[in-house]
């Protein structure tokens, strides 16, 4: 978890409760109010992702055990599905924005998904070599948490971390021209 997604959680937890008696209103406005204390839009689109998964949990957490006879007239259930709608909107107008050098929410999605592809296809390929994979997924998973920097910013770090783990001998030469033999041939969008 990154500062950004930390800061939406604390957010939640103080603010983001139906029970608390606030209305939505309320809520987005502060929201838009929190979201000044970012410089840069994809910080704020991290924030509103954070948000929207955690108010999805909560109406998740509450429909079972929710006892309207009507569910959508329930006032906690339309409090959950307007914050939710509101923060989508917040999302969409923020993507409208976002500087072409910023990782759209799309693209940190595809990013993530070729990751785990590229951890599995590595933990094919340790078969007989000394590869740590644990240490592997670590380090891959910590770049996850650095998709709020720029595209070029996130590019050379993750270079960085295959030479570093080649130089820490987490992974040999051999392994690393493979890692980027497999990364070039079949994700090449991940480094560009």
């Amino acid at each position: 978890m990154n500062i950004i997604q930390r800061h939406a959680g604390t957010f939640f937890r103080t603010n983001g409760y139906s029970r608390s008696g606030r209305k939505c209103k309320d809520i987005i406005d502060d929201v838009k109010l929190a979201l000044y204390g970012y410089n840069k839009d994809s910080y704020k689109l991290q924030f509103i992702e954070r948000l929207i998964l955690l108010y999805k949990e909560a109406f998740d957490k509450h429909l079972p055990s929710c006892t309207a006879t009507n569910k959508s007239e329930c006032p906690e259930n339309q409090f959950y599905e307007d914050v939710i709608f509101f923060l989508q909107e917040e999302l969409e107008n923020l993507e409208r924005t976002l500087d072409l050098n910023e990782f759209s929410p799309t693209e940190r999605k595809t990013i993530n998904e070729n990751l785990e592809k590229i951890i599995y296809e590595i933990n094919l390929l340790k078969l007989g070599q000394e590869i740590t994979y644990d240490d592997f997924k670590d380090e891959f998973d910590e770049m996850r948490d650095h998709l709020f920097l720029n595209k070029k910013n996130w590019t050379e770090m993750f270079v960085g971390k295959i030479a570093q783990m080649i130089a820490g001998g987490i992974i040999s030469e051999t392994i690393s021209k493979e890692i980027v033999k497999l990364i070039k041939e079949n994700y090449p969008r991940l480094l560009t």
